[in-house]
């Protein structure tokens, strides 16, 4: 078979498998079709000699990722688009500290802290992570640093006067 029409077969199975992989997420198929881009890319410099062989296949490539890259900042907009994404909004804002929680808070340790484990703060009862290895159920903690919703404590020091 001539090297021309095998450039045209495997450009239209490449372009065919791309536009599936729009529809059914994977990489699976998409990869398939990258390869059929690629082999169609060798037909052209077999079919049509190497220069033109060489700009047909930059072309074809540079084209299928300008395409991809409009098709990805329009994707939001469309109907499909719309399917795969979210269409909510945070209503609470508070999401990095959602136990409100600040430095130097004092509670008590619910159960063993090896270093992770429960400590009770006022009325809630939050996962904590110890700069120690270990701490003891019942100890008094103090927050040393919030991390989002992280939070890191250790050992209250007690002092007396």
């Amino acid at each position: 078979m001539n090297p021309v029409l095998y450039f045209t077969i495997f450009t239209a199975i490449a372009f065919l498998l791309l536009t599936i992989e729009v529809f059914i997420p994977g990489g699976v198929v998409g990869s398939i079709g990258a390869v059929c881009l690629l082999v169609a890319c060798g037909f052209a410099l077999v079919g049509f000699g190497t220069g033109v062989g060489l700009l047909i296949s930059m072309c074809l490539i540079l084209g299928t990722l300008i395409a991809f890259l409009f098709w990805l900042s329009k994707m939001g907009d469309t109907r499909v688009g719309k399917r795969f994404s979210l269409q909510t909004t945070l209503t609470n804002g508070n999401s990095s500290n959602p136990y409100q929680l600040t430095l130097g808070d004092q509670g008590v340790a619910e159960t063993d802290l090896r270093p992770g484990g429960f400590a009770r703060f006022g009325d809630l009862k939050i996962d904590v992570t110890t700069e120690q290895t270990y701490i003891e159920k019942g100890t008094t903690l103090t927050v040393t640093k919030v991390l989002g919703n992280r939070i890191v404590v250790s050992a209250a020091q007690h002092t007396t006067t």
